[in-house]
């Protein structure tokens, strides 16, 4: 069978077959029908799930990084080194209360 009759029978049979691959009756029935009210709901629902689920991630990402931060700024408002390389906690009052040699 040579390349051109193959193309043809190609077409003919997409040409034949397209009236049964049409969309279902949902999503090619009418736009006020109750069935595509309920679809479009059902998008919307998980559209907001989804939503949610990354928001909360985000949330989280922003929650630890903060936390973070201000930890990292206690220890360092804390915490200082001194002349030799000893490590020294201060207390509230400035006075250094432990040596880590």
């Amino acid at each position: 069978m040579n390349p051109i009759a193959r193309g043809m029978y190609v077409t003919l049979l997409i040409l034949t077959v397209v009236s049964a691959s049409a969309a279902c009756p949902a999503c090619y029935g009418a736009k006020d029908s109750p069935m595509t009210a309920g679809m479009n709901t059902a998008i919307l629902v998980m559209l907001g799930i989804t939503g949610v689920v990354l928001s909360l991630f985000l949330g989280a990402a922003v929650y630890f990084w903060r936390r973070g931060r201000r930890h990292r700024m206690m220890l360092s408002d804390k915490l200082f080194v001194n002349r030799e390389g000893q490590l020294f906690v201060t207390n509230v009052k400035g006075i250094p209360e432990w040596n880590n040699s």
